[in-house]
């Protein structure tokens, strides 16, 4: 099975000071046919305007993780006194038994991009908790090094479900391999154009495209286009 829904198929709404994309049903955008893929639940693109926040709000039982796109992204956390995440920042929280948090735009020039994802934790009732780490993007210029995993292997962050999240960038135009292992896989284009084959089926994907899939063949990607493509896969259950 292979899904593509393109940027344009995204549910777009703009709330005062931030824009968002919606890839699947969340808050007053309701699809019962578009709920979630796997554990993964939410997967918001969200542009937040100099110098703006979004309210403080609970969450219990998720597995949440952020990656700051462009900009930088405040973050507090129940009691404590935040911090800002900076262009290329990854951060894992744990909401288990039920946090508070707010994010704001620290900056009063510039506007911060970020990608929000919700998974299923692998069990419920966890202690909350958060980790974050910056891995810049030129760092990840030709590598295969998941950035998350559940079991928090080679210094990546830890989420607590099977999950790897892969965000490399593809520079040249050679073709790189994915082992399919009968998982499903999301990926989501935050920059770029990519060529796809799984199987006897082929693709392109650009900016804001997404595609869901099950499948027992592999994955095969080359950047196509002059500039650099960079693609978040999601590898889950």
């Amino acid at each position: 099975m292979i899904k593509v829904v393109t940027s344009e198929e995204r549910h777009t709404v703009d709330q005062g000071p931030v824009h968002s994309e919606f890839s699947f049903s969340f808050a007053d955008y309701e699809d019962p046919g578009n709920a979630h893929f796997g554990c993964l639940l939410v997967m918001n693109d969200h542009t937040l305007a100099p110098g703006k926040k979004l309210a403080a709000h609970p969450h219990h039982d998720l597995e949440i993780l952020t990656y700051v796109i462009s900009g930088t992204l405040g973050h507090s956390f129940d009691s404590d006194q935040g911090r800002n995440l900076e262009e290329g920042s990854f951060q894992v929280l744990s909401a288990g038994t039920g946090i508070m948090h707010e994010e704001y735009n620290p900056s009063e020039e510039e506007s911060v991009r970020y990608l929000q994802l919700w998974f299923l934790p692998d069990r419920r009732g966890l202690s909350p908790a958060r980790e974050d780490r910056q891995i810049p993007r030129d760092s990840r210029i030709g590598t295969w090094e998941p950035v998350v995993t559940g079991k928090g292997e080679n210094n990546s962050l830890r989420i607590h479900q099977d999950v790897n999240v892969y965000v490399p960038v593809i520079q040249d135009d050679k073709e790189i391999t994915v082992p399919s292992r009968n998982r499903r896989q999301h990926l989501f284009m935050i920059s770029g154009h990519v060529e796809i084959r799984c199987g006897n089926q082929q693709f392109t994907l650009g900016p804001g495209d997404a595609a869901r899939i099950r499948s027992e063949e592999d994955l095969s990607f080359r950047k196509t286009g002059e500039e650099p493509a960079e693609i978040m896969v999601i590898d889950m259950p």
